[in-house]
C-alpha cells in the first residue's frame, strides 16, 4: 500500500488514455522497496496495461566511478528480470 502523502501531481493536466504507464527510473534502482515504481504497477493494473520503465544511462554522473557503475547496472539487470 502506498502512503497518499508519497504521491504528488506534477502538472495540472487531464489524464489521457495510452498504451502504458511509464516509469521513469532515476534514483531507486530495484523492485524492492521502490514506492513509485509499486505505484507505476497499481495504475497500469487498474488501466489493464504494461508498464514500461526507462533508465537514461549516461557515461558522465556526477562524482560515479566503476563501482557505482557496477552497482547500478547489477539493480537495473534486477529489475530488467524481476518487474
Amino acid at each position: 500500500m502506498i502512503q497518499e502523502t508519497r504521491v504528488r501531481d506534477l502538472n495540472v493536466a487531464p489524464e489521457r488514455s495510452g498504451a502504458y504507464v511509464q516509469y521513469w527510473m532515476q534514483a531507486s534502482h530495484r523492485v524492492r522497496y521502490n514506492h513509485a515504481l509499486t505505484y507505476s504497477i497499481r495504475l497500469a493494473n487498474e488501466r489493464d496495461l504494461p508498464v514500461l520503465i526507462v533508465f537514461g544511462l549516461t557515461d558522465n554522473y556526477p562524482e560515479a566511478n566503476e563501482r557505482h557503475y557496477a552497482f547500478m547496472l547489477e539493480g537495473l539487470r534486477d529489475v530488467s528480470i524481476s518487474a
